[in-house]
């Protein structure tokens, strides 16, 4: 009787004390920007399960007779199917930036496109997917299923993550592209473009489009720009306003909803270490400056 008399409020008591020091300790923690820590966004997330269907619904084709996806897939890429389909000509722009570093993508070869959405670029590489191993990635699941659905064949689509790590091998890939992704990765860019090299073959080639400077001077100026949401965002944001043009890098938002700007040399001396900076060239895609990289 002593010992249940004992016991019985000795466990109230630790009860009580763990959960005094549980609520003080979630007390003190600050709000947390959870855009930071998606690892990837899952299809149809509100719900415990969901089913891929295998009829097709009916699609506006591409000039290429390839599907285009419905507008909630678009990820703000235009409001009519022709911006949607603007994807056309910042293809032809990196395959001429291509041309002229001497790339020849007439041969067979292996293609990876490292945020791909519903395939607004890689589906105008369709004439060279014949000779051609063709692969697109995204963290959003929506989007990959999709593109598996509508566009497998004749590309391939696999959902990835934020966390630094691809589902290939080593020098899997001779041209990786990446078109308006590294504009959205802050803290783990340095970390994403080494990944990026271990799936890179032998001096293969590595094309990305970023925000940098040129691009900032762009939306604060040109008519076509200065009225996008972009062109607010920073206007009104304090540490862009703050620290004007005295940058290597900068970023508003975190995690995958960041917009990220560079000093164009901060961008390339921090990569000279493992790529070689093959050319520069502003407005490669919108605002945006293309970067073409060749793996050491």
């Amino acid at each position: 009787m002593i010992k249940k008399n004992i016991i019985k409020p000795t466990k109230k008591w630790v009860k009580k004390k763990i959960r005094t020091v549980y609520n003080e300790i979630e007390s003190e923690k600050k709000p947390v920007n959870k855009d930071s820590f998606i690892t990837y966004f899952p299809n149809d997330e509100d719900s415990k399960t969901y089913m891929v269907n295998m009829e097709k619904e009916m699609h506006e084709m591409c000039e290429l007779g390839l599907p285009v996806p419905p507008v909630k897939l678009w990820l703000g890429y235009g409001t009519e199917v022709k911006e949607y389909l603007y994807g056309r000509f910042q293809i032809t722009k990196m395959l001429q930036i291509l041309k002229n570093a001497g790339f020849d993508l007439d041969i067979k070869r292996k293609i990876l496109e490292f945020g791909c959405g519903a395939g607004r670029m890689i589906r105008w590489l369709k004439p060279y997917a014949s000779r051609c191993e063709i692969w697109g990635t995204d963290i959003s699941s929506e989007h990959i299923i999709w593109a598996n659905k509508y566009l497998n064949p004749p590309f391939n689509f696999v959902t990835t993550t934020t966390i630094p790590h691809l589902p290939f091998e080593d020098r899997y890939f001779d041209l990786i592209y990446a078109g308006s992704v590294f504009s959205h990765i802050d803290d783990l860019a340095k970390a994403w473009l080494l990944e990026l090299r271990r799936i890179l073959d032998r001096q293969g080639y590595l094309y990305i489009t970023i925000n940098d400077k040129h691009s900032m001077k762009l939306l604060k100026t040109s008519p076509i720009y200065k009225s996008t949401w972009l062109a607010g965002f920073i206007s009104e944001n304090p540490v862009f306003q703050l620290n004007g043009e005295n940058f290597g890098m900068i970023t508003g938002g975190r995690g995958p909803a960041s917009q990220v700007f560079y000093d164009i040399d901060f961008f390339c001396n921090s990569v000279r270490g493992f790529f070689d900076i093959v050319s520069i060239d502003k407005e490669a895609y919108g605002f945006q400056t293309g970067v073409l990289l060749r793996k050491k």
